[in-house]
């Protein structure tokens, strides 16, 4: 189930919510969980289906993941693979139940219908899009920002710059993972008739272009300085991500060696987890300090 990516995409959502209702979210704790158990289990779901699909193609690059190596029948990862879509979908009914029962919500349904969506998304993503190279990078991306954008509608149906800003910083650093994934898995995908960024230009363009969308991402933190009116304690805490991204940009143009590349995918997950928590504390004391400047 990939449990750190699938913690982090539940985190996306719960830390939409925070940028839009901070300490107000609290309020609505059932839904907070839901929420979180729901991400989770669509997100591991998409990971499952992945190594379904991707049985032949992991044959070569990943041999030693559960199903080529025999300790899981292919046909029990497609029944746990339904298994969690279905559970992401009860969660998504429970929250619009739930919301709409004792918060008296105008609109029912945003949450029901975000989980059909990821549900269809991740469901075409590996036997379909993933074929598409630039198509199925750009599916998992949108998936990310899909996490900030729920947080952010499910209240109030009403568009936050912050997490917003957000979602497309992370939308964009993805982006830019999932390119520079294709790497180390060229012989696999030229042998599955996958097209990649990196089967058709090779490692190194490949290297090139997953940097600039790292330094794009890096650019990207600025937005909400003059969109959401960030305090210097946003600025401070997301300058490591910033800095972490900028020495993996240079990292991998060096070197796009496997043993490299594989470092380069956990370090963007944690640049990740530090931004959740910059746009976390800004949620939450991001006012108070401007007020404290202001006074």
């Amino acid at each position: 189930m990939r449990p750190m990516n699938c913690f982090l995409l539940a985190m996306c959502a719960i830390v939409g919510m925070f940028a839009d209702k901070a300490e107000e979210a609290f309020e609505h704790w059932p839904t907070l969980i839901m929420v979180f158990i729901g991400a989770w289990a669509l997100s591991a779901a998409a990971m499952v289906l992945n190594d379904y699909f991707d049985i032949e193609i992991d044959k070569i690059n990943a041999p030693d993941r559960p199903i080529p190596a025999g300790k899981i029948k292919r046909e029990h990862a497609l029944i746990f693979g339904i298994i969690l879509i279905v559970i992401g979908l009860l969660m998504s009914v429970g929250i619009d139940l739930y919301e709409s029962l004792y918060w008296v919500k105008k609109f029912v349904g945003v949450s029901i219908i975000t989980a059909i969506v990821c549900a269809i998304m991740l469901s075409i993503y590996s036997n379909v899009l993933k074929k598409y190279s630039i198509l199925g990078n750009f599916a998992v991306s949108i998936g990310v920002w899909f996490g900030f954008l729920y947080g952010d509608l499910i209240f109030d149906l009403q568009l936050n710059w912050l997490p917003e800003c957000m979602g497309f910083g992370a939308f964009i650093l993805n982006f830019g993972r999932e390119i520079a994934k294709g790497i180390i898995d060229v012989e696999g995908d030229r042998a599955g008739n996958v097209t990649t960024v990196a089967t058709a230009f090779g490692p190194q363009w490949t290297a090139n272009i997953a940097a600039f969308f790292n330094i794009l991402a890096v650019g990207s933190t600025i937005i909400p300085i003059f969109l959401a009116d960030a305090s210097w304690l946003y600025l401070s805490t997301i300058s490591i991500s910033g800095i972490l991204a900028i020495i993996m940009s240079v990292w991998i143009v060096i070197d796009q060696s496997e043993k490299s590349i594989l470092k380069i995918k956990t370090i963007v997950l944690f640049v990740m987890l530090i931004s959740l928590v910059s746009f976390t504390l800004e949620s939450f004391f991001g006012d108070v300090i401007l007020n404290v400047i202001a006074t």
